[in-house]
């Protein structure tokens, strides 16, 4: 069974290195450039895991975590990129339901080694 994984983030550059990464070990890759184009993404799609740049152009990033659920849409577990890197933050930061934190930039083997643990943990639907 092929996971899907959406990936949420302004940059071009980096939704197309990220795919790059996903596709070659076998995840089908969805891309949203920010926030509010991902509900409608995950509405469309129900994708397995999202991967969220944590700073949106439209100021929607932690809003993209908690909307799914409040529509009726599965959990998704959420791997979120960011470039902050104070314990604290972090801490706070998973503490709103975000599975993982990778500070940017990231390198492929701690992505894919995050979104691995990530989906072997992910809950399983009825």
């Amino acid at each position: 069974m092929t996971h899907s994984v959406l990936v949420i983030d302004d940059e071009p550059i980096t939704r197309y290195l990220l795919r790059r990464v996903l596709e070659g070990v076998g995840f089908q890759v969805v891309e949203a450039e920010y926030g509010l184009d991902a509900l409608a993404k995950i509405r469309q799609e129900q994708p397995d895991i999202m991967i969220l740049d944590a700073r949106q152009q439209d100021d929607a990033g932690f809003a993209v975590c908690r909307a799914p659920q409040a529509e009726g849409v599965d959990l998704l577990s959420v791997v979120m990129l960011g470039a902050r890197t104070q314990l604290a933050t972090i801490q706070e930061i998973l503490h709103t339901g975000i599975a993982k934190y990778l500070p940017k930039p990231v390198s492929s083997l701690d992505l894919l080694e995050k979104v691995e643990e990530v989906m072997c943990y992910a809950p399983v639907g009825d």
